[in-house]
């Protein structure tokens, strides 16, 4: 690489310059922190960028590359770390002097950088995005040859030679300080906000869960809204005791990502149309069957229809929690494993006592204090679905699940000889 078009620009006391370059010249010219010679001799104030996550870009990002035609990267930037002094820059109106007037003021800083062929090219914030782009073109080897490690699934990737000519937008920085440059990074990462779960969900295109999540909320589908009044809290990933909600958009999310776990769907790759079909189906019917059959769920929607307040109802029964419900996914899960009908499943989770106060649900899915604050986290959440699962199916499982179950009662009451619960 020697000359590219850009544009130059100045904010507070950096100038940059902005560039189009294509993959190939970008995976070619441009490299990474940690593959500097003298990076392990650095010290943590030299050190101006972090480690390289490849499982992350092997995983989510490179798939994205490959398989989403409306693939879309911001723009990278890049460190001119060795010869930002003899880089060249040249405005359009210096190599053609007879523009006319009017073209002259704004091509000002229009123009060509051209590099001197000894320049050390850095990826100051992009590096994962960068690496994806090398993985991706040249496939098994693209891989950073620092690794000490290969996860076998690797061997299966493939080079695109044909991403080589996709359209990169890049930004240049001289590296004229390090505390500036180490500072740039900071503020560009640190100040770029991330969007949340719910804003993730609501604008997926690619992601099978966050669709179905959404369109169970649309009109004619199970959790639509009833009388103007919302079903599910699509804002927030909480519910108050206040709220007229049934569940949140994150817990749906988490729901049919649970029932469908078996089908090992990608969440940055949408199926076709025909596989999109089936799953939703499949996470629909639990909606109906669980809304039509389960008490509480039948109680909830006969004082929503009246616009009645539900707080009490919330404050008495666990499985008007969002995290009881996710917990309810594993079950349904094992059912169908078990080729249990969720139908009849349903029929026997309205013989389970759902009271905050009975002492089976502390430290599985309540902690057992005054006001009695619900566990959660993903392991939380599974804990209590096998727990569920046994209450309902114990006499369908087998030794080492009811071994699971057992440990898992046992570290809830702390207890080495407590006894499992009866099955209902």
């Amino acid at each position: 690489m020697n000359t590219v078009g850009c544009i130059r620009a100045k904010l507070g006391t950096t100038p940059y310059f902005i560039a189009k370059m294509t993959a190939g010249q970008l995976i070619d010219n441009v490299g990474f922190a940690m593959e500097m010679p003298e990076w392990e001799d650095m010290s943590a104030d030299e050190k101006m960028q972090r480690t390289l996550d490849v499982n992350r870009v092997v995983n989510d990002i490179v798939p994205y590359v490959v398989e989403d035609k409306d693939r879309f990267f911001n723009s990278l930037i890049v460190d001119i770390y060795q010869g930002f002094d003899e880089i060249t820059f040249e405005p359009v109106e210096k190599v053609f002097p007879s523009l006319p007037a009017a073209y002259k003021v704004p091509m000002k800083d229009m123009g060509f950088l051209t590099f001197p062929g000894n320049e050390r090219l850095i990826a100051l914030d992009g590096q994962h995005r960068l690496l994806s782009l090398r993985i991706a073109i040249k496939g098994l080897m693209g891989l950073p040859g620092w690794l000490n490690k290969i996860s076998p699934s690797w061997n299966d990737l493939k080079p695109h030679p044909e991403l080589a000519n996709e359209e990169i937008s890049v930004i240049f920085v001289e590296h004229r300080d390090t505390t500036k440059i180490r500072k740039i990074f900071n503020r560009v990462n640190r100040y770029a906000k991330q969007t949340s779960r719910s804003d993730n969900i609501i604008t997926s295109d690619d992601d099978i869960f966050a669709v179905i999540a959404r369109r169970l909320i649309t009109d004619g589908q199970p959790l639509a809204p009833v009388h103007g009044i919302e079903l599910v809290n699509w804002k927030n990933n909480t519910l108050s005791s206040r709220s007229k909600n049934l569940t949140t958009l994150s817990a749906l999310y988490t729901i049919s990502e649970t029932l469908l776990k078996d089908e090992r769907f990608s969440s940055s790759i949408l199926p076709d149309k025909d596989k999109v079909e089936e799953a939703y189906k499949y996470v629909s019917d639990f909606w109906k069957i669980s809304l039509d059959k389960i008490v509480a769920f039948r109680q909830y929607m006969q004082l929503t229809e009246e616009d009645k307040p539900i707080t009490s109802l919330r404050e008495s029964n666990l499985l008007l929690k969002p995290v009881t419900q996710m917990a309810l996914a594993h079950t349904a899960r094992m059912a169908n494993i078990k080729n249990v009908r969720w139908e009849d499943i349903v029929e026997k989770l309205n013989r389970i006592n759902w009271s905050f106060d009975n002492d089976l649900w502390f430290n599985i899915l309540i902690i057992p204090s005054a006001n009695k604050k619900m566990i959660t986290g993903k392991d939380a959440i599974r804990r209590a679905g096998m727990v569920i699962s046994y209450l309902v199916m114990g006499n369908k499982m087998v030794s080492d699940e009811i071994k699971d179950v057992t440990q898992i009662i046992r570290d809830a009451r702390n207890d080495e000889n407590s006894k499992l619960p009866e099955m209902v």
